[in-house]
């Protein structure tokens, strides 16, 4: 028997607090070189349509997962499905269930920035910009939200309905009251900044961040997508989710490279190396820290498994034969 686990169902499941738990239990599996990672595969399946599939294997999490993520750029149909994810059993690979997996990337990608922000911020920060106000921008709200009482939250996008009704859910489903500005420049005054675009060309710049300030950038996750000036990176401790992943998949890191703006070298490594102690995260109260994250099939297959493990202690989904 499969266990069919729908979007309503992953809502009803899992949530946030929960999906920072296990994700930090993921990285500490990473840090250890507890896990399988292959690479992400990426192809056009028409001349529009993208089809990313990534897998992960962590063995003491009981986990073994692949992800598929389809789409046509901005034609996504409310209803239709284009994340799934298929959870195996370690033991004998058999197949124990088919997510769907929209809310599942949400959680992850937020709860990756909230434990970055745990890790590199300042101790105490109470305030948080966003930049983006679509599906990944509320995760990156969501997230920091439950790691820390909020005095202050700001939100800009390019499109206003979609600013208003993250203003809205937030009011309703985490308590925090979150003002709308009309200029990027406003966000600049938060401790905590976060960006979650899909632009092709640089909106944070370096000679405009304030001293102390931590950046989450999720949004450039494919070499033709840059969200931050080569010179944020030259003012920051830059850490990032899996190393070689993002040295191929965001603009942010290879177009500087590329033409000669930034070194490699000078990232200080790896977020999961800082939870477990062998890197230093932040230094002092003053320096920019700036986690640089692609989405890595390691956090799929921890909520895979988290989400799962909870339907089968709950009795929630549909099984079926398959």
């Amino acid at each position: 028997m499969v266990l069919i686990l729908s979007e309503s169902d992953v809502n009803q499941l899992l949530d946030m607090k929960s999906t920072i738990s296990c994700l930090e239990s993921a990285f500490c599996e990473q840090s250890e070189n507890r896990f399988l990672l292959p690479d992400r595969q990426v192809f056009s399946a028409t001349d529009s349509a993208i089809v990313r599939v990534m897998g992960a294997s962590i063995p003491r999490l009981q986990s073994l997962a692949l992800k598929a993520l389809l789409g046509v750029p901005a034609k996504r149909k409310t209803g239709s499905t284009y994340f799934v994810t298929l959870l195996f059993s370690p033991e004998d690979a058999s197949l124990l269930a088919i997510i769907s997996a929209a809310r599942l990337t949400q959680l992850r990608t937020g709860g990756a920035s909230a434990i970055a922000t745990k890790y590199l911020a300042r101790h105490g920060f109470t305030s948080v910009g966003i930049l983006g106000a679509g599906v990944q921008g509320y995760g990156q709200l969501e997230g920091i939200a439950n790691i820390t009482k909020l005095r202050e939250a700001t939100v800009f996008d390019t499109v206003e309905p979609r600013m208003h009704s993250l203003i809205e859910r937030a009011r309703i489903e985490l308590g925090v009251k979150v003002r709308p500005v009309r200029q990027l420049e406003e966000l600049y005054g938060t401790e905590v900044l976060c960006t979650a675009t899909t632009s092709p060309k640089p909106l944070i710049f370096g000679n405009k961040l304030r001293p102390g300030a931590h950046l989450n950038a999720i949004g450039s996750n494919a070499p033709n997508r840059q969200e931050i000036d080569p010179a944020v990176l030259l003012k920051s401790r830059v850490f990032v989710d899996k190393l070689g992943q993002v040295l191929k998949e965001s603009g942010d890191l290879v177009i500087p490279i590329n033409e000669g703006q930034y070194k490699s070298e000078s990232i200080v490594g790896e977020l999961a190396d800082v939870i477990t102690g062998k890197i230093p995260g932040r230094t002092s109260d003053s320096e920019i820290t700036l986690f640089k994250s692609v989405g890595i099939a390691l956090e799929d297959a921890a909520v895979a498994r988290a989400v799962y493990d909870l339907a089968v202690s709950k009795g929630a989904g549909k099984e079926i034969e398959f």
